[in-house]
């Protein structure tokens, strides 16, 4: 009992020990971001304007449609606070997210940065002080070097090369099919546009090499993937702005149940299944709202305002309902999935699984059933933030999606597939 007790406050302890290391990171970063000389920062966002000042908010992409459009909204808003990020107020910069807006409601975010580039000389009358920002100041990196049409460029040239070694690693860890069912949910949520994304391109990245860290820890035995979990919770705060979270904790979590031994006992499996995917879905968790939390009480002796209100209050309206109900929330995201295409692929390994039915592959269709349902409960959970931006945040279905079609084939007996395939067209195997 006793070793048992000091390993768990070991565990205690290497877990509070990286959380505030994270947050040195955090914090580090943010500073170091916003010590990047000003005037190269602020020249390239300027040579941007012509690009974007006369766009809308939410342009359409190639393919008209909600599902296709992007948010040009929150990347003036990321932009313009790149542009006010000041070197001598590094704290404020760092840790408040200010920026300029003119008052007229129906203004485009990209016409609030020319307001900002116009009145660069006023004090900030907007804080968005409630996140960490990461993306502002990873992105300041770049803004530093080039303008915004050769930015959108660099995320796509390196979400693109993450999506080929990710499929190559998928290949080699899973095999054809299982690689194939991984990728199917985020081509079928448009993962184009998040590749063209200042907002949402950091969970894509974030989500694969997160699963390029967790198939690497389970092949020395996998004593730190609950850790991993946690950092990855932890980095996604940083980053993320409410976009597509789940997608973060979902695909390393799909990934890790494809990885595991089946067992002898279908039972025994499932419990053991469950009881670790609950525990890293916490640990995800905590990871997550302790690195947000974080973030306000570093902020609140900069801030001349009441945040912690602020926070409330936007906790409070992004969870509650607004007269909706939070099925609503759900339906509205769901509806804006391809399921016409989705369903004609799964009747495939589902009609397979009939004729093969693989009875040991059971407690692996459930427990990746179980993942495929953690962004219903995201959506049930933060109702008016997933009902009113349901045009983004239907991405983190793609876990979904990719855990039935896993569920699906898991339950198709393979072997005797290609033994009954090989006899038919008479071929040796």
């Amino acid at each position: 009992m006793s070793i048992s007790i000091s390993q768990r406050a070991k565990s205690i302890i290497t877990f509070i020990k990286t959380f505030f290391i994270l947050i040195i990171f955090f914090t580090s970063f943010s500073v170091l971001s916003s010590l990047i000389p000003d005037k190269a920062v602020r020249n390239n966002i300027e040579k941007s304007m012509k690009y974007v000042e006369n766009q809308p908010d939410y342009p359409h992409m190639m393919i008209y449609g909600d599902h296709h459009r992007l948010d040009y909204a929150m990347d003036g808003m990321i932009t313009n606070i790149i542009y006010t990020i000041d070197n001598e107020e590094l704290l404020k910069s760092a840790f408040l997210g200010r920026c300029r807006m003119n008052e007229d409601p129906n203004t485009t975010h990209w016409k609030h940065v020319v307001y900002n580039i116009e009145n660069k000389n006023l004090k900030p009358n907007v804080n968005y002080a409630r996140y960490w920002h990461g993306n502002s100041f990873f992105f300041r990196i770049l803004y530093w070097i080039t303008h915004y049409n050769e930015l959108k460029w660099i995320i796509y040239i390196l979400t693109s090369v993450l999506i080929v070694l990710f499929a190559i690693l998928l290949h080699r860890e899973t095999g054809t099919l299982k690689a194939m069912a991984l990728l199917l949910g985020l081509f079928f949520v448009n993962i184009y546009v998040m590749q063209f994304s200042m907002q949402m391109s950091p969970v894509l990245i974030i989500s694969i090499i997160s699963s390029f860290y967790l198939v690497k820890n389970l092949k020395v035995g996998g004593k730190k993937t609950g850790l991993l979990f946690f950092i990855t919770g932890s980095v996604t705060a940083y980053f993320d702005l409410l976009t597509a979270p789940v997608l973060t904790l979902g695909i390393p979590m799909l990934l890790w149940v494809e990885l595991q031994n089946e067992d002898d006992s279908t039972q025994k499996q499932l419990i053991s299944g469950f009881k670790n995917l609950v525990g890293f879905g916490l640990l995800w968790l905590t990871g997550y709202v302790a690195s947000w939390t974080m973030k306000i009480i570093i902020t609140i002796p900069f801030a001349e305002f009441d945040i912690i209100s602020d926070v409330l209050n936007q906790f409070k309206l992004r969870s509650g309902t607004l007269g909706l109900s939070r099925i609503s929330a759900i339906e509205a995201n769901f509806n804006l999935l391809p399921l016409v295409f989705i369903n004609i692929l799964l009747i495939i390994p589902v009609i397979l699984s009939i004729f093969y039915f693989r009875k040991k592959g059971i407690s692996k269709a459930i427990l990746f059933l179980l993942v495929a349902a953690m962004p219903y409960l995201w959506y049930f959970g933060a109702a008016d933030h997933s009902y009113f931006h349901n045009w983004f945040t239907y991405r983190v279905q793609a876990v979904s999606i990719s855990g039935v079609f896993l569920a699906a084939i898991s339950l198709v007996n393979r072997v005797k597939l290609l033994e009954h395939y090989h006899k038919i067209f008479r071929i040796k195997i």
